[in-house]
């Protein structure tokens, strides 16, 4: 698919997915990362909901997946914003977020320039647009700096028992709470990658992590 717009073949289904009108956007994440990306026209929306953004705006709107595309690595390659944020890292920047405050404003000047390089170009088929992304109410409190006590979550979804409850949810990374044997929840919130579960069946019942002892940050 990332090799369609330099001449690469796909399957007919694949290039019917690829000839609908596209978005390209400006996402930006916890640690106040920054990355460039596309989205079919159908899923405008839920692509950034599944990316795990804090903010991110439109910045293009293009008639075809091709056209998009080339325009994703133009700007890789004059403003030298990436295509990709690891999941690590967006965990990372969840445990301790920066502020929704600045978070916008790296967003917005990511996307200015981008809109800047964009609106001077010879190219046709697509148009440079204004719009901010609205994110999930869900992962409003993952997404919020200072609401108290966070640590990684303590194990790996690799087996054994996991008891979370789930309180907001970015993404696959959630904010949880993690119950103890009589059911009462332990101290602080957890950030934890829904994500590894992917793939493996989950058993569903009166479930609890093992807690290992948690040294808090002293600065």
């Amino acid at each position: 698919m990332h090799d369609f717009h330099r001449g690469g073949s796909v399957p007919s289904g694949l290039r019917a997915y690829l000839m609908q009108p596209h978005w390209l956007y400006v996402a930006t994440f916890a640690t106040g990362a920054s990355k460039v990306g596309t989205a079919s026209a159908p899923r405008k929306w839920n692509r950034l909901a599944e990316q795990g953004a804090v903010h991110a705006s439109y910045v293009a709107y293009a008639e075809d997946g091709r056209i998009v595309r080339v325009l994703e690595d133009l700007v890789t390659r004059e403003l030298g914003l990436v295509q990709q944020v690891r999941s690590a890292a967006k965990v990372t920047g969840l445990v301790e977020p920066r502020s929704g405050v600045e978070l916008a404003a790296v967003n917005r000047r990511h996307a200015g320039r981008v809109r800047e390089l964009l609106g001077g170009l010879a190219m046709t088929g697509y148009a440079v647009v204004e719009e901010e992304w609205e994110r999930p109410a869900l992962a409003d409190t993952l997404c919020a700096a200072h609401t108290g006590l966070r640590h990684r979550y303590p194990a790996t979804f690799d087996g054994g028992g996991h008891g979370v409850r789930v309180r907001s949810l970015s993404g696959t990374i959630a904010l949880v709470g993690l119950p103890d044997a009589s059911g009462n929840e332990v101290e602080g919130s957890f950030v934890a990658d829904l994500g590894a579960l992917k793939g493996r069946k989950v058993e569903f019942g009166p479930h609890t992590t093992e807690i290992p002892a948690l040294q808090d940050s002293l600065f």
